[in-house]
């Protein structure tokens, strides 16, 4: 069965993010995986580790009791937990690769920055290298049910295994996807034409701008977009250096939740 993998620091903000992905997993019927990655100190049975399981154990018993109090129609996932050493980066793709984990949930700690365990670095090696989609969940950010999906789409790129996901998403959770292409060129004139044919079905929204991070903000508050998702290019060192990727500027969007697909999806 399709699982949800929650990553947690047992952070305040990562409680919320918990409880977000149970709502987001009674939705879609998804089993719930609760980890915590710690880091190692040489010891057999660490009180790192120790701390880890317990901690994850009564985070894993306050979800089911919400998820108790719910109709007794409303989908009851089953709640597992891993405790793991290492880095997040380094071990996400291991933790998906043998649990068949839809997606990874991260959180934000506060308005525009991520929690302890996936700061700076750490957040941005986790995004390069999963082989996943990665949710990450602003600021105490509570899950109100999806209305609008929003889809960040380049161009060049098909993506149509992304749009069937997402088509599933929006219709476990009772969404309108829609498909933005964001352009900071002149547009061809076929372009409008070209992206009513790519989107059947799917309503779509044509966005000229010349900051492609701004124009998705755009968009997010014009429509009301409850989740807005893209594909994460990666980009060499000098281009990171120099210019960032779009992945890394939405992340620092307070309200909308992001979900971030790899390139290779």
């Amino acid at each position: 069965m399709k699982t949800i993998l929650v990553l947690t620091d047992f952070s305040i903000n990562a409680d919320y993010t918990a409880h977000y992905a149970l709502h987001l997993a009674q939705q879609i019927k998804a089993n719930i995986l609760l980890c915590n990655i710690y880091a190692p100190d040489g010891e057999q049975l660490s009180s790192a580790e120790q701390n880890s399981i317990e901690d994850l154990g009564e985070l894993a018993a306050r979800l089911r009791t919400a998820a108790n109090k719910e109709n007794a129609a409303v989908f009851r996932p089953e709640i597992s937990q891993c405790s793991l050493e290492g880095s997040v980066a380094g071990r996400i793709n291991e933790i998906a690769a043998g649990n068949h984990v839809l997606l990874a949930v991260i959180s934000s700690h506060n308005a525009g920055l991520l929690s302890t365990m996936l700061s700076g670095d750490h957040a941005r090696d986790l995004i390069e290298n999963a082989a996943l989609p990665v949710l990450i969940i602003p600021y105490q950010v509570r899950f109100k049910g999806y209305r609008n999906i929003a889809f960040a789409r380049n161009r060049d790129t098909a993506h149509t295994g992304i749009l069937q996901t997402l088509s599933g998403l929006a219709e476990d959770t009772g969404a309108r996807l829609w498909v933005a292409q964001v352009t900071g060129k002149v547009p061809a004139e076929n372009e409008e034409a070209e992206l009513a044919q790519f989107c059947k079905g799917i309503r779509y929204r044509l966005i000229r701008s010349r900051d492609i991070a701004a124009g998705l903000k755009l968009l997010s508050s014009e429509r009301e977009i409850d989740l807005l998702a893209l594909v994460h290019q990666k980009r060499n060192f000098l281009q990171r250096l120099l210019r960032g990727s779009i992945t890394q500027k939405m992340m620092h969007h307070p309200f909308t939740p992001l979900l971030v697909f790899p390139e290779a999806v």
